[in-house]
């Protein structure tokens, strides 16, 4: 497992990447920035250095979208973005976004599950 941002976080977003061995990175974005993450060491990024940081950042602009329709269809729980080769979930939280990427057959319905029965404060 490698890590980048070493903070208080690292230890709650080390325990989600172990959850499940689908879940190849997982972030916490805060203020449309990307505080801190772990990535799984066995798995091969598929993004290069300069397309490394998009990904994070559509997260942000889609989750800003989603709280126009909070007062009127209530508050986004999650999105999930399925691509050929990864699922992107983002998870909404009371004070930024949880983001993950997984393997594409990873089961997310599970894995947001498994997040939610830790009941950690992020």
């Amino acid at each position: 497992m490698t890590q980048n941002y070493i903070n208080s976080d690292t230890a709650k977003l080390t325990e989600i990447l172990k959850l499940d061995n689908s879940i190849r990175f997982v972030g916490k974005i805060k203020n449309r920035k990307l505080q801190s993450f772990v990535r799984s060491a066995n798995k091969t990024p598929l993004l290069d250095e300069e397309l490394d940081n998009m990904p994070h950042y559509q997260a942000s602009v889609k989750a800003n979208m989603e709280n126009m329709f909070d007062s009127s269809l209530g508050k986004t729980n999650w999105i999930i973005t399925s691509k050929e080769k990864v699922k992107l979930i983002t998870l909404f939280l009371e004070d930024g976004l949880l983001i993950l990427s997984t393997e594409a057959n990873g089961n997310h319905d599970e894995v947001i599950r498994k997040i939610q029965s830790l009941n950690v404060n992020l």
